[in-house]
């Protein structure tokens, strides 16, 4: 019996140790899972917020767009409308030009025929004729140089609203692309 109680006292030596620290490894296991299941909410909860975030930044970027579309469509119209409309002007001056000269050559047909008194008739309206085509070609020139100002002015807003939309567009990719960095890490 002595031999038992001495077997059973070094077994519960030998037991003590092992035990402890099989409970100290335990412990350590169930801090670690308390770890790992708040580190799995919180992956959770950023993945959560970064699918919201991309959501936004994909409506938002595609609204961008829709922008963008509209607003190249308004300055493609308006530089027709403003083109269609210094071009009739113009066509008109020309035209107006045209009657003028041809009003200025037929009297001048008419003095070749009549010579004497019509001579005097066009040196009185030589000089009102003259006025009126240099105020046309004048007109004219003022028009032409409005009609390219105005296409300059409407091609330097159109460049600076899509490079304005570019750079918000760059800034929402940027955001997407880090917020699929995350996802990406998340899983």
């Amino acid at each position: 019996m002595e031999n038992e109680n001495k077997i059973e006292a070094e077994t519960h030596l030998t037991i003590d140790p092992a035990v402890v620290q099989l409970q100290a490894a335990n412990e350590e296991l169930q801090r670690r899972k308390a770890d790992a299941e708040k580190d799995r909410e919180l992956f959770r909860e950023l993945y959560g917020k970064a699918s919201a975030h991309v959501g936004e930044v994909t409506k938002e970027n595609n609204e961008l767009l829709e922008q963008v579309t509209i607003l190249e469509g308004k300055v493609n119209d308006g530089l027709v409308l403003i083109r269609g409309t210094y071009e009739e002007r113009i066509r008109r001056l020309e035209e107006d030009v045209e009657k003028w000269k041809g009003m200025y050559g037929m009297l001048l047909e008419r003095d070749k025929k009549m010579e004497g008194e019509d001579y005097r008739k066009r040196a009185a309206l030589e000089p009102e004729i003259r006025a009126e085509n240099l105020k046309l070609r004048d007109e004219l020139d003022a028009l032409s140089a409005d009609y390219e100002r105005m296409e300059k002015v409407l091609e330097q807003l159109g460049e600076q609203e899509l490079n304005q939309l570019g750079e918000q567009e760059k800034v929402l990719k940027d955001t997407v692309d880090h917020a699929g960095v995350v996802e990406s890490m998340i899983h």
